[in-house]
């Protein structure tokens, strides 16, 4: 089949890893070569933040100032190696750009950072070892490639959805396009019994989705242009669980968007990953190779994009708009994708993790992925856990696990810390106490906990940690990481830091009356802002004012100073 040719961002992205920057003349150059205005690649290359209109310096690093990070001393980290980079420049005269940067999708790691862009590693101590093994032919990143390309593609299984052998990956595959559309109605029948859910965070039912866009078309009969995309622009705070999926499970990911692609009767897949995690895209590329063996039998293409940066990308609208070519700001719905998704196609858009899950439902049958759960619940989860535990990680456990036990999967809390609060589901879902450790993982209960499994992503909060602190640097998140374009969001984030800022410094002159604000606010920016991240922005930190009464206790009103007397 034949491939489209490279997209504008596609070009910008190729130009930057080439050059380190986008230099003026080298966009004029571009239009010129791909006869496109230079007002629409200015208008591109001045929207994401991968791209950079300066030269770089001889180094780069970029710290993590984000939740995880931050409860890890990120901040304290950043001041070291700012210091070690003057260091480093007055006595070798090479310049280290050290640059905070939003959530990398590495918090079993943190303090994270990357080095070069693409070069993972925590704290001072990786940092420092990476710039010492840096050489002019980049051997550093060349040594981590092949790491990953010789990695685990063709080991043993250590996945309970993994398949038993490599010599089964692709055959259920295989066996959905030999069997027609009978073969496609079942798989789709398979899913909705199994209760499989979108585990990106909205959890919307897999079937439904699926057999919505297989129905879409140009024709009664459902065919026609369609598309399928692999969401894998995995960067909210807590969340790296579909980076472990991607690294280690990519024929799963693969297959799974194959199969969407034969139910849906689409003849495209494209995954969508973000920029920030070169190791498991170079994971992705190697098993492409055998995935397209297959794809190509079926008449699939198979590609993968790379996102030019920015969270509000994992908001399904705002990547289509990437895709075409466009600043990634979200669409109003409807349409939904399903109807008018990719270049007005229907398009289904899945999560890393619904993918691997669907292909091993699949596979060994809707009976089988219910009796992987416990505690009444169906299936397995992938949960990466962060934050006050000893050995932070991501876990394949049986959907029903409670956050109690993952905790002890975790090694427990550090250093024997009391459990004082949870983050269940990433940075949109809302703070339970500790005392509600023994619910389980599942979407159904922590809803009626009073939060959301979400993303797949627990955060665990040790007593004496400051509460406040964190809800407001999860509301700085997505006050950072909103694209501006709808003026609820915009504005209402910005007044919300500002009135957080305050509550934390203890300088709020009217506490009450600023949780009072931050309550209209969020009705206001939940109902009128385009996209989710409006939507949630401030749930975290009002979760913790309302969840957490002595917290709230703590804020007391800001005596006058003299300075106030005087005025």
């Amino acid at each position: 089949m034949s491939r489209r040719a490279p997209s504008i961002i596609q070009h910008l992205n190729a130009l930057q890893e080439e050059r380190g920057w986008l230099p003026a003349e080298a966009l004029v150059e571009l239009g010129e070569r791909i006869q496109v205005p230079l007002h629409r690649i200015e208008g591109i290359a001045s929207f994401y933040p991968h791209y950079r209109r300066t030269p770089p310096a001889g180094h780069s690093v970029q710290v993590c100032r984000d939740l995880t990070c931050s409860m890890a001393g990120g901040e304290a980290c950043l001041s070291a190696l700012r210091r070690e980079a003057e260091a480093h420049a007055a006595a070798t005269g090479e310049a280290v750009e050290i640059e905070e940067v939003s959530c990398l999708g590495r918090c079993d790691r943190a303090p994270a950072a990357l080095v070069h862009h693409e070069r993972p590693v925590q704290g001072v101590a990786g940092v420092r070892e990476a710039l010492a093994r840096h050489t002019q032919d980049t051997q550093d990143t060349q040594d981590t490639r092949q790491a990953v390309k010789s990695g685990p593609s063709d080991a043993a299984p250590t996945f309970r959805v993994d398949y038993g052998t490599a010599a089964e990956r692709y055959q259920t595959a295989r066996r959905i396009a030999a069997g027609g559309d009978a073969a496609a109605e079942a798989t789709i029948a398979g899913l909705k019994e199994a209760g499989l859910r979108g585990m990106g965070g909205a959890g919307f039912p897999t079937a439904l989705k699926w057999g919505f866009v297989r129905n879409a078309g140009d024709g009664d009969d459902g065919r026609g242009e369609k598309y399928v995309i692999c969401n894998a622009d995995e960067s909210e705070p807590g969340t790296f669980k579909d980076r472990e999926i991607l690294g280690k499970l990519p024929h799963l990911v693969w297959e799974g968007a194959i199969l969407a692609a034969l139910v849906v009767r689409a003849q495209r897949v494209i995954v969508y990953i973000r920029h920030e995690y070169e190791p498991e895209r170079q994971a992705l590329l190697a098993e492409q190779a055998r995935a397209e063996e297959v794809a190509a039998e079926l008449g699939i293409s198979l590609e993968i994009f790379v996102s030019p940066g920015g969270y509000i990308m994992g908001e399904e609208t705002a990547l289509l708009e990437a895709l075409e070519d466009r600043r990634g700001e979200p669409r109003n719905k409807p349409p939904f994708p399903g109807i008018e998704g990719l270049f007005g196609k229907p398009t289904l858009i899945n999560n890393v993790e619904t993918l691997a899950m669907a292909t091993a439902i699949t596979a060994r049958g809707a009976e089988w992925w219910k009796a992987q759960g416990i505690r009444g619940c169906a299936g397995l989860k992938f949960i990466g856990i962060s934050g006050d535990v000893e050995r932070p990680g991501c876990f394949e456990v049986p959907t029903g696990t409670t956050i109690r036990e993952l905790i002890d999967l975790a090694g427990g809390m550090r250093d024997g810390a009391e459990l004082a609060a949870i983050l269940p589901g990433g940075a949109s879902s809302a703070f339970l106490p500790g005392d509600a450790a023994d619910t389980p993982l599942d979407f159904d209960r922590l809803k009626e906990a009073g939060s959301t499994l979400g993303s797949g992503a627990v955060v665990a909060i040790a007593q004496g940690r400051d509460l406040l602190q964190l809800g407001l640097s999860l509301t700085r998140f997505f006050r950072n990481e909103s694209c501006g374009k709808c003026v609820p969001c915009r504005v209402g984030s910005e007044k919300a830091v500002t009135l957080l800022q305050a509550l934390a410094a203890g300088q709020a002159p009217d506490p009450e009356g600023s949780i009072a604000l931050l309550e209209e606010l969020d009705e206001t920016m939940a109902q009128t802002s385009i996209c989710g991240l409006g939507q949630v922005a401030l749930l975290p930190a009002l979760s913790l004012l309302r969840n957490f009464p002595a917290a709230r206790a703590e804020l007391r009103p800001r005596k006058p100073s003299l300075d106030d007397r005087a005025t």
